[in-house]
């Protein structure tokens, strides 16, 4: 099992938008670039907050075989024992150590390649969760040896933050990437020592928004400084990936490709 892995990494998944952007395309993205593993960022996936068993079937049916998660895990409340039941999902490894559920996983592809999936939440501007680099030590003392790719994904608001995971991580991980801003940047890259990295995906949903929420409830709270009721966009949405090729014999990235459909 020598051939190079292409792996499929989509960003914070938006609502309704953003799973019928996915229902459209991914099976289509999945035979034009030979995908051989997709992992998503499914934290909004309910309306925008949280996931459920519903949605979340949804997307493995499309393709997705890991689903990552950050700060708004736990508002969908029957998500709490969902993640004890089925090893695809994950949560950061760095929340407490009383959540349940797994702060990584290992899914194998339909070749028989093991994929690692590991899930870190940031300190900054974040709330007061555990060190991620120390969570990340312990994820990969833990990780066996015979996996042929590891994914990090650090749901993390401050660049730097990342930056520093992705450097921290180089010629350990296979890719290190973030998600939690709902943007895309243009940064991505390969290290010195062969780790890719880009500091946020992007969202999959509508960006006739702000973040994914209707313009009119966001803004007002943030003109009138008061409690509103924020709702994802529906419709219009946008695809933001990120596809990796990776050697399984040496873990490393060969190449990096940002991958975006808009709207029909």
């Amino acid at each position: 099992m020598s051939e190079a892995l292409n792996i499929l990494v989509i960003g914070d998944i938006i609502g309704k938008a953003g799973r019928r952007a996915l229902a459209q395309h991914l099976p289509a993205l999945i035979d034009m670039h030979r995908i051989d593993f997709v992992v998503a960022n499914g934290e909004n996936l309910a309306h925008g907050f949280g996931l459920n068993e519903s949605v979340a079937s949804e997307m493995f049916k499309l393709g997705v075989d890991v689903l990552t998660n950050g700060n708004h895990c736990w508002d969908q409340r029957e998500f709490l024992e969902l993640i004890d039941e089925d090893d695809r999902y994950v949560r950061p490894m760095n929340f407490t150590e009383f959540a349940p559920g797994r702060g990584w996983t290992i899914q194998e592809t339909g070749l028989g390649h093991r994929i690692a999936v590991i899930n870190l939440i940031g300190q900054t501007f974040m709330g007061p969760w555990d060190c991620p680099f120390a969570a990340v030590d312990r994820a990969m003392d833990e990780i066996p040896d015979d996996v042929s790719a590891i994914l990090v994904d650090m749901h993390a608001e401050a660049t730097s933050e990342k930056m520093g995971m992705g450097w921290y991580m180089d010629g350990r991980a296979s890719f290190v990437y973030g998600t939690h801003t709902h943007i895309p940047t243009c940064d991505e890259t390969i290290h010195a020592s062969g780790t890719a990295y880009q500091s946020d995906i992007g969202m999959t949903g509508s960006y006739q928004s702000i973040i994914g929420m209707k313009v009119e409830g966001a803004l007002t709270r943030m003109v009138q400084r008061l409690p509103q009721r924020f709702e994802a966009v529906e419709r219009g949405g946008s695809i933001f990936a990120t596809m990796v090729t990776i050697n399984p014999a040496t873990r490393m990235a060969t190449s990096i490709e940002r991958i975006h459909i808009p709207p029909a």
